[in-house]
């Protein structure tokens, strides 16, 4: 679905606003995006999250592990209908644990909800390529 040039811009800046939050390890930043229903996936086993503040519990503990992080987007595509938007995108998460600077490339896709006068994200997931293909033989 074509999505307007302002809402582009809208969804755009509330992206921009996200990775600069995690930047600063700015948990309410990340927090006044969130739909208080939020639902998520991250890259770990034990990463489902259900609710806000389960989403705030899990940040919390993944901004504890690191002693700096970034975040970085690509490759954006976005559609819209109404006040509910999709994303899917390239990510680079650029974090330092135990000194030692590390980068995980992955994707993410998201729904985000419109409440009006801003975007949030109502569900979030974010994933690893396994491999270079799809199937692999056992």
């Amino acid at each position: 679905m074509r999505v307007s040039e302002q809402t582009r811009n809208q969804i755009m800046a509330m992206l921009q606003r996200m990775a600069e939050a995690i930047g600063r390890k700015d948990i309410e930043g990340i927090m006044a995006l969130t739909d208080p229903d939020f639902r998520g996936f991250g890259i770990g086993v034990d990463e489902r999250v259900i609710g806000k503040e389960a989403y705030r519990r899990h940040i919390e503990r993944e901004f504890a592990k690191t002693e700096a992080i970034s975040l970085e987007l690509s490759g954006i595509h976005i559609g819209a209908e109404g006040t509910i938007a999709w994303i899917m995108a390239d990510m680079t998460y650029h974090f330092v644990v135990d000194g030692a600077p590390q980068t995980l490339t992955g994707r993410m896709t998201a729904v985000l909800r419109g409440t009006g006068h801003a975007w949030v994200f109502a569900q979030m997931h974010y994933s690893l390529p396994a491999e270079g293909r799809s199937y692999r033989r056992v």
